[in-house]
């Protein structure tokens, strides 16, 4: 039998997307529907006719939108988003979905994106031997909280029908009812009846606002035998809601001081989002990561800036967990092809409720300091080998840590003994009292305050009591304009 294969195809493309069960979807990059499969209605109470070219994603998912913006803003950045939500349908049953956003791209930009939301977990079925229950929650839930979870799951399942007594939740779920009060106040922060009742309000004040029914008719559906009593329980939810909203705002203010700050620092500094998706960035940082002609507000820094990802990727889940990382120096290479070192902080910004909202990151281009260090270091390894012949010594005075080192020249041009501690306080006193105690102030004063080398000669007397002269020559390691490091040699240059 032969047929076109490309018609056929689509056919029985078409055919298996509106006989589904999951929800199928297109939504374009304003977020616009262009496509809904006939699950739709089931899902939502809304048929296809009424979302095509009409919908707003917004008017769909209602009070889950805003929960679902990170994701939804992940998808239009060219990333496939997949996240499991627990969502209630227009008839008030709450289903445990998978939510997959996969990106349209047309010509390397992305369109708009594909929506599937599957049930993958009917809340009423048995488990296949072997197979997780969907009620299982993650290995770090307590036993209590699982149980706290079945019973919201239950308060879910009985929107529509019926506020279930407390008795009947504790016969149900094998808890005494004190316990079971008790612990879901404290787990989430309302009497049981106060969660259930809110949780009705959120379902009524969904279809109110998008006119499926009047107040009248929603008291009904949610079993309210009074209509006064809907009302009063109706405005205090708006009260709360407004309440949240408003403190929602500061934190949006929040935001934008930082932005404001970060975008003005005079350093090299970016702000994320809990994403990793661009913020605000400064001045310094656009012409440091060359990204003049970018877009890259609201993007991944890993798509902006690739070699981040394998590096840094697990630096920066460990931070949006609270966490501060700082790092001397890592070989990154830039978008112009540059390698270089960079000098890493990254730092949690936190909303005004104490969760974390993003990363802070500051980096610092250390290169320079690399190839100083890596200088000296050849330095000090050819002086070393030429010590036992010229009598020269190296020496380090490392200023962070108050500490100093050298080598054995050093040690027997002062007929120190081999046990004696490097110490500067001592060295001190080693150097001629007078005119030479000034030259070597006055040197050490100029270089650490600003950065310049020296090369001086002065009389020591040893700790035998003889008299030398030497000549000490110093290079300053200087970072953020502040020495960090004093290196050098030291030779003895008494006549003969």
């Amino acid at each position: 039998m032969s047929f076109d294969l490309n018609s056929n195809f689509f056919e029985i493309a078409f055919n298996v997307s509106e006989h589904t069960e999951a929800m199928l979807a297109y939504w374009d990059k304003n977020l616009i529907c262009r496509y809904a499969n006939k699950a739709t209605a089931d899902w939502f109470g809304i048929t296809p006719d009424q979302m095509i070219n009409k919908s707003h994603l917004s008017d769909i998912l209602g009070t889950l939108f805003d929960v679902q913006l990170p994701y939804i803003n992940g998808a239009l950045a060219g990333k496939i988003q997949v996240f499991d939500q627990v969502i209630h349908l227009y008839t008030g049953k709450a289903k445990n979905v998978r939510v997959t956003y996969h990106p349209d791209y047309i010509n390397g930009d992305v369109k708009g994106f594909y929506a599937h939301m599957a049930d993958i977990s009917p809340l009423n079925s048995k488990p296949v031997d072997g197979e997780l229950r969907v009620e299982e929650l993650p290995e770090f839930l307590t036993q209590n909280d699982q149980l706290l979870e079945n019973v919201a799951k239950t308060l879910n399942e009985n929107l529509f029908t019926g506020f279930p007594s407390i008795s009947a939740l504790s016969k149900k779920h094998f808890v005494s009812e004190s316990k079971l009060k008790r612990d879901f106040k404290q787990s989430f922060g309302r009497t049981i009846f106060s969660y259930y009742r809110y949780l009705q309000m959120e379902i009524a004040d969904r279809y109110i606002r998008e006119k499926r029914c009047n107040k009248n008719q929603m008291a009904v559906m949610l079993n309210f035998s009074n209509p006064s009593n809907f009302s009063a329980c109706y405005h205090k939810y708006l009260e709360e809601k407004s309440a949240i909203q408003e403190t929602e705002h500061p934190q949006q203010e929040n935001i934008n001081h930082y932005k404001t700050l970060i975008e003005e620092a005079p350093i090299t500094i970016a702000m994320f989002n809990s994403q990793m998706q661009f913020i605000a960035v400064s001045k310094s940082w656009i012409t440091e990561y060359n990204l003049q002609n970018t877009n890259f507000i609201n993007k991944s820094v890993y798509e902006i800036l690739p070699s981040t990802k394998k590096k840094c990727e697990k630096l920066h889940l460990h931070c949006l967990k609270g966490n501060i990382y700082q790092c001397d120096g890592l070989l990154l290479r830039k978008n112009n092809g540059i390698r270089c070192w960079l000098k890493w902080n990254i730092y949690p910004w936190f909303t005004p409720s104490g969760e974390v909202g993003g990363l802070c990151v500051h980096t610092e281009d250390i290169s320079k300091i690399k190839l100083i260090e890596k200088e000296n270091e050849r330095a000090v390894r050819l002086l070393k080998k030429a010590d036992t012949i010229s009598k020269i010594g190296t020496w380090t005075r490392d200023m962070l840590t108050h500490t100093t080192q050298w080598d054995k020249v050093i040690q027997n041009i002062f007929e120190l003994p081999d046990h004696f501690i490097p110490n500067m306080k001592a060295v001190w006193k080693f150097v001629k009292e007078g005119k030479n105690r000034i030259i070597v102030k006055k040197a050490l004063r100029n270089s650490l305050k600003y950065g310049n080398p020296f090369d001086i000669e002065v009389e020591v007397i040893t700790v035998g009591g003889n008299l030398k002269r030497i000549r000490i020559i110093g290079y300053p390691e200087l970072q953020n304009n502040k020495c960090k490091k004093l290196s050098g040699i030291l030779f003895d240059i008494t006549p003969v």
